[in-house]
């Protein structure tokens, strides 16, 4: 069962839209041409975020105490404002891309801490590719055909940097969304160690990006698995945004 965090009320064409679109993934599915990951774990959950930007999360189990995390804010950072609305927590948000933070500052929203780094499997600096689309915010440390005309260098932390620059010592939730960046960030030693410290993930996968393909997100997703997540959701319009939760230690 599912309730709504947000205030958003889907529209009857945004309905009709995503019952297409996910028509079009389960073929592909049979195709063998998306990857399938299934459900193990049942949960209540509630919605956060927009429709391009959105995920379910387990209800009752946030607190105005929890700790949450925002890697890869973009332009679109409803998710976090929706639930920095109904818990009242401090969202501490990160993103390299010049334009994303300067959006969140032009928010003002005092709950939300950002700051202008990258979260990679390695500390130190990159190059980040920019999109060729200026109309588009997201970047990545991967160069494909959409991003890599220009870059910019940007200064990475890993997992472990993150917990000591907000003074935590765990993250309740940990949103994901880094642009193909999230298969080497969850393979990595890192993150295996600081897993059980982690409760919950909403995650982005990119296994359409030519480079990527469907196979690195279901190697993903048996890595979460082996150290004790499960999936709540999955996002069926997309096939793409995911919710993780912690099963055992």
């Amino acid at each position: 069962m599912a309730s709504i965090g947000s205030t958003r009320v889907r529209q009857p064409m945004e309905l009709a839209k995503n019952c297409y679109r996910s028509a079009r993934i389960v073929a592909k599915q049979v195709l063998g041409l998306e990857p399938i990951v299934r459900r193990n774990v049942h949960r209540e959950l509630e919605f956060h975020g927009s429709a391009d930007c959105g995920w379910m999360v387990p209800s009752k189990f946030l607190t105005p105490e929890s700790v949450v995390v925002d890697v890869g804010l973009g332009e679109d950072v409803t998710f976090s404002l929706s639930l920095i609305r109904k818990y009242g927590f401090q969202v501490f948000g990160f993103d390299p891309t010049p334009r994303a933070i300067a959006h969140a500052e032009t928010l003002r929203c005092p709950n939300l801490t950002v700051y202008q780094l990258g979260v990679s499997d390695k500390s130190g600096t990159a190059e980040f590719y920019l999109p060729n689309d200026p109309h588009h915010v997201s970047g990545s440390l991967l160069r494909e055909s959409h991003v890599g005309r220009e870059c910019v260098t940007v200064r990475f932390v890993t997992i472990t940097e993150l917990l000591d620059l907000i003074g935590r010592d765990r993250i309740d939730l940990l949103k994901l969304d880094i642009e193909g960046a999230e298969y080497k960030l969850l393979h990595s030693v890192e993150f295996a160690a600081l897993a059980p410290k982690i409760s919950a993930i909403c995650i982005e996968f990119h296994h359409r990006w030519p480079g990527i393909g469907g196979h690195a997100t279901l190697r993903a997703v048996r890595h979460l698995r082996s150290l004790g997540f499960g999936c709540a959701w999955r996002s069926i319009a997309s096939n793409e945004e995911f919710t993780f939760v912690r099963c055992s230690n």
